[in-house]
């Protein structure tokens, strides 16, 4: 019997989608920018990082969520 989805799921690909589109809003800003403000460009590579952490420890949670699926089969 497939796995329901739970709302923490749900949450983390919304959450997921998020962070992945502002990560992707961040690179643009820095293609566009022609010369780069330092003090804008560290807070942009700041939040960055955290978005990158962020979906770092979402990702490992959908494998492990993969994996458990997987054991079931």
């Amino acid at each position: 019997m497939p796995k329901k989805t739970t709302t923490s799921q749900s949450q983390n690909k919304k959450t997921l989608a998020s962070a992945l589109g502002e990560l992707e809003k961040i690179a643009t800003w820095f293609e566009e920018q022609e010369e780069i403000d330092v003090q804008k460009g560290i807070e942009k590579v700041k939040r960055g990082a955290e978005l990158l952490k962020q979906t770092k420890k979402q990702l490992k949670e959908i494998e492990n969520d993969f994996v458990e699926v997987q054991k079931n089969l």
